[in-house]
């Protein structure tokens, strides 16, 4: 590139022929990203519980500050507090069901074949049923 005496290049020619390079996305996989999203959920901060200080991780403090706003009668929260309480009694009442489930065949099994049950799968169903609420499954 040819240049006059005083420093500037000729009329119609540029002093950076090829441009700006162009700006490349920073490259993020879903991976990473749901790490940090789980890795900053337990991020211990502070909240103030009767006149005491506490640590408590991240997601206890929203979903504290959820229920909180929820009770003073925020449509917003009272629907998002609904919402994730039906969500989770549906997943635990399923995974009762499932339970119920395993521990049914498990049963049927063990009345049908008695002598190929081991002592180690009458432990694991024993322990099975001990795990279930005693609202589905009386003991």
């Amino acid at each position: 590139m040819n240049r006059n005496p005083k420093g500037q290049f000729p009329k119609g020619t540029s002093g950076n022929p090829n441009g700006r390079p162009r700006k490349r996305p920073h490259p993020i996989c879903d991976d990473q990203v749901r790490r940090d999203f789980f890795e900053a959920e337990e991020t211990l901060v502070p909240i103030v519980i009767g006149n005491k200080r506490e640590m408590v991780p991240a997601r206890v403090a929203i979903d504290k500050q959820l229920i909180f706003k929820a009770a003073t009668g925020d449509p917003r929260a009272m629907a998002q507090y609904y919402k994730r309480k039906d969500r989770f009694i549906v997943e635990y009442v399923n995974r009762q069901l499932e339970n119920l489930r395993i521990i049914a065949e498990s049963e049927d099994r063990l009345r049908q074949f008695p002598e190929d049950v081991t002592d180690e799968f009458k432990r694991a169903l024993r322990l099975l049923k001990q795990t279930m609420d005693r609202h589905y499954y009386p003991i």
